[in-house]
C-alpha cells in the first residue's frame, strides 16, 4: 500500500483570526500575547502576522522586545484568549474531517490526516484533494492554512512548513530522499534542540547524513527506541499510523474520473465500486449510516456536495448504491457544470454489532 498522509497548519492561526474578527487589522502588525500581569509590557510573544513577523518579532519573544522592533509601526498587541479561538478551530477540523479517512489533532492549529483511501493511493487525487480543503476553509472561515502530503507524518509534517503561508507542498514517494536529505536534522519531526546538538555533536547536521550514519553510534547516542524511530524517519521509513483523535464519525471514497462529465449516470457508473467498498467496510466493522452524502469536484476545482438523511441507518450495496444516484443526479441538476471528481461519504454511523436486524431501529 502506498501511503497518502497530510499535516495541515493554520497559518498564525491566532493572530489570523484577530484578522478575522477584525478586518482592519490586516493592513497593521498584529501581535497576539500573553501578559503575565504584572506591568503592561510583561509576558511573551505567542504569535505575530507576516507583517509583524518582517520587523524580526516572532513568537516565544518578550512583549517588551516586540513593542521596541515595532516602535511607530502602528501595531496591535492583542491578549490570547483562547475561547476566540477555538470555535474556529473546531470549525477547521470538522471541515479537514469530512475529507479524509483519519484525523489526528495534535494542536489547536494543526493536525494529521490519512487520505490513502479517500484518494485511492494517488498522489494526483490527494492535490485535488487538499486544493479542495484549503478553498473549503477559505470560503468558510476566511483562514489560509499549509498542507503538507507525504509518505509518512515526519514528511508530511515538514512538507507542510515547506511554504508558508497558504502553501500546498506534496512530496510524491520516489522524491522523498532527495527531499529530505538537504534538510538540517533539526527539522525532522520529534528532534528537540536537545536531541539536534547531540547528533551534530558526532557530526550529523543533515537528514540525509542521519539517513547514511551507522545506527549503532545513533543508539549509543539516543538509546535504541529513538535512534531507530529518527533513523526510519530519515529514510523516509517510518510508519507510525495517523490515529483518528476521535470516534469514528464517518467513512468516504473519492475518484478521479476518466474523463470530466456532467452526465450524473456516467459518474455513478465509475464511483459504483467505491459506494460497494464503503458498504463492505461498514458491514465488516459493524456500522450502519443515516446520513449519505455525494461529492462532486468541478472541472474548476469547486467541491459541492448533497446529502439525504434517513430515518433507518443504512448499509446494505442496493439501498446505498440506489441513493448514490439519486443524490448524483441531483448534484448535477444543481451545479450544471462538469464533475472532475466524484466521491461518497457515510456518516451519522450507528454501531449495529450484536444487533440480529436494522428493523430494530424502526
Amino acid at each position: 500500500m502506498v501511503r497518502v498522509v497530510g499535516h495541515i497548519d493554520v497559518d498564525y492561526f491566532f493572530a489570523q483570526v484577530e484578522e478575522v474578527l477584525n478586518p482592519a487589522l490586516k493592513t497593521k502588525p498584529v501581535v497576539v500575547c500573553v501578559y503575565s500581569g504584572r506591568s503592561q509590557s510583561s509576558g511573551v510573544v505567542s504569535t505575530a502576522n507576516y507583517l509583524a513577523r518582517s520587523f524580526g518579532v516572532s513568537s516565544g519573544m518578550s512583549i517588551s522586545a516586540a513593542q521596541k522592533r515595532l516602535s511607530g509601526k502602528d501595531a496591535e498587541f492583542i491578549p490570547m484568549k483562547q475561547e476566540k479561538y477555538k470555535p474556529f478551530s473546531e470549525r477547521v477540523m470538522q471541515i479537514v474531517r469530512e475529507h479524509v479517512d483519519a484525523l489526528e489533532q495534535t494542536g489547536i492549529d494543526e493536525a494529521f490526516f490519512d487520505i490513502t483511501r479517500f484518494c485511492n493511493e494517488d498522489y494526483g487525487s490527494a492535490r485535488i484533494t487538499a486544493v479542495g480543503i484549503k478553498n473549503r476553509i477559505r470560503q468558510a472561515e476566511g483562514l489560509t492554512v499549509s498542507i503538507g502530503i507525504g509518505k509518512t507524518k515526519s514528511v508530511a509534517k515538514i512538507a507542510s512548513a515547506f511554504t508558508k503561508p497558504d502553501g500546498l507542498t506534496i512530496i510524491e514517494p520516489s522524491k522523498t530522499v532527495d527531499f529530505l536529505g538537504p534538510l538540517p536534522v533539526a527539522k525532522l519531526y520529534g528532534v528537540g534542540p536537545k536531541t539536534a546538538s547531540l547528533l551534530e555533536s558526532i557530526g550529523i547536521r543533515t537528514i540525509g547524513e542521519l539517513a547514511t550514519s551507522n545506527i549503532d553510534d545513533i543508539t549509543h547516542l539516543l538509546g535504541r527506541k529513538l535512534a531507530s524511530r529518527l533513523h526510519d524517519a530519515a529514510n523516509g521509513a517510518d510508519d507510525e499510523l495517523v490515529v483518528e483523535s476521535q470516534k469514528v464519525a464517518q467513512f468516504s471514497r473519492i475518484i478521479t474520473l476518466k474523463k470530466d462529465t456532467s452526465s450524473a449516470e456516467e459518474a455513478y457508473l465509475e464511483l459504483l465500486p467505491a459506494v460497494k467498498e464503503l458498504a463492505a467496510r461498514m458491514d465488516s466493522e459493524g456500522y450502519a449510516c443515516r446520513t449519505l452524502t455525494v461529492i462532486g469536484v468541478l472541472s474548476n476545482l469547486s467541491v459541492r456536495t448533497k446529502s439525504r438523511s434517513f430515518e433507518t441507518p443504512i448499509n446494505t450495496p442496493l439501498v446505498l448504491s440506489e441513493q448514490t444516484l439519486v443524490l448524483l443526479s441531483a448534484l448535477s441538476e444543481s451545479v450544471q457544470a462538469e464533475f472532475r471528481r466524484v466521491g461518497v461519504r457515510v456518516s451519522d454511523l450507528v454501531d449495529i454489532k450484536g444487533q440480529a436486524s436494522l428493523n430494530q431501529y424502526l
